[in-house]
């Protein structure tokens, strides 16, 4: 399994793709993201859409954002993660922790459904307005 990034504007074949991956996603219940937001917010420099890839074959899309907090912290935020057959989800978490390292984070995170703290045991995780917020510190 592979993430790359993807540039925009996407082909169309894939863009088909990424946009069903995406959109299974943010439908997921008290999910505040749309498909339309996502692709505006990485077309316009302010976040990553990533795709992955299992050999050459397309099977799920993610969009990240780097964040600097005051003081100049840096933490990659998983904003979105949808697809099928991509393996185990903590196989494509620690990709995107490997990536935000090589970036300086020092932490990432997301928000998501109590579920993910058996898939990701190294995260803490608080309730918050829209389910929980899982952090991970990173590198340094």
């Amino acid at each position: 399994m592979r993430l790359q990034p993807l540039s925009m504007p996407l082909a169309p074949d894939l863009a088909e793709r990424v946009e069903a991956c995406l959109g299974a996603a943010c439908a997921l219940p008290r999910c505040d993201l749309t498909v339309a937001g996502l692709l505006a917010a990485c077309a316009a420099g302010q976040a990553q859409l990533v795709g992955i890839f299992e050999g050459d074959r397309f099977v799920a899309a993610g969009v990240t954002q780097v964040r600097q907090h005051r003081g100049g912290r840096l933490s990659c935020w998983v904003l979105s993660l949808g697809g099928r057959a991509a393996g185990p989800w903590g196989a494509v978490i620690a990709a995107v922790e490997r990536g935000a390292a090589r970036l300086g984070c020092t932490t990432v995170e997301f928000v998501g459904r109590r579920g993910w703290a058996r898939v990701l045991p190294d995260y803490t995780a608080a309730p918050c307005e829209l389910g929980h917020h899982f952090t991970k510190r990173i590198g340094a």
